[in-house]
């Protein structure tokens, strides 16, 4: 049989069956009349976008969980601490609200081409600093998608500290770990001025480095410290204290004794 007779035959097959349904349903089809090519691909290409997209997506999230994954793998962020978890009460209520509302600003500080945020924190030892802290990383990594550091004001100074042991190496990777607490979407410093430690002169030059290069960059900071807010002017120095004030400042106090469980010595507890 020729190629003719072959398409020929197909094509008489199918009318005929058309026209068998057309007297079963009583309805007419009338295919002449549908640009059957244009509407095919029109509707694979919509088909591809969508799934595109959702494939897209879906790799977004899936990075995003590892990278939050690897954070949580090299305990900066203790991932237990967040806000829906933490408990409120009297003395630490007010503190959580402005911290709160920290994060939501933060996010729309950019947007709004205003000065970058500045949380102060303010408590004594044990008082949930720390956890407050956690609250607010977990917050921009998994609400926000944004990266943190959570690091102490001697782990900074470390990294701006040069000495003559350094290799080619330790210069490069000092140099790096700085550049990543200049550039990082949030820095949170906790314990400054830790057990009331005086700055030195040359604390003096680093913290207005840093502050200043995160706020050219617009980039959010918290900090924390058990410096009481009338002595924190005195302990800073001038200069470390307005260069804090070119930043958009939300302060909260945690008051209370510390919320760690005592050690038990000898029958009596010690706090």
């Amino acid at each position: 049989m020729s190629e003719f007779k072959k398409k020929s035959t197909v094509k008489n097959g199918f009318i005929t069956l058309v026209n068998e349904i057309e007297k079963l349903s009583g309805q007419h089809f009338d295919f002449d009349s549908i640009d059957s090519s244009e509407l095919d691909i029109r509707e694979i290409r919509r088909r591809e976008a969508i799934e595109a997209s959702k494939e897209i997506a879906k790799r977004r999230t899936e990075n995003h969980k590892n990278f939050i994954n690897s954070v949580y793998a090299s305990h900066r962020v203790n991932p237990d601490f967040t806000f829906d978890k933490i408990q409120m009460d009297q003395f630490n209520n007010q503190a959580i609200n402005t911290a709160q509302g920290f994060c939501v600003s933060s996010s729309m500080a950019a947007q709004m081409d205003s000065e970058p945020q500045l949380f102060l924190l303010q408590g004594g030892p044990g008082s949930g600093k720390t956890v407050l802290s956690n609250c607010i990383a977990n917050y921009f990594l998994n609400k926000l998608w944004k990266d943190v550091e959570l690091c102490s004001y001697q782990e900074i100074k470390r990294y701006r500290t040069p000495s003559s042991t350094d290799t080619t190496l330790d210069v490069e990777e000092k140099t790096n770990k700085w550049e990543r607490l200049c550039s990082v979407d949030l820095l949170i410093i906790d314990s400054l001025c830790q057990n009331n430690e005086k700055i030195t002169a040359y604390d003096k030059q680093v913290i207005p480095d840093l502050l200043r290069s995160r706020r050219a960059r617009r980039l959010p900071l918290v900090i924390t410290t058990t410096v009481l807010p009338n002595a924190l002017h005195p302990m800073l120095g001038d200069e470390i204290f307005e260069s804090l004030k070119e930043y958009n400042v939300m302060g909260a106090a945690l008051f209370g004794n510390s919320r760690r469980a005592p050690i038990s010595f000898a029958g009596a507890n010690l706090m």
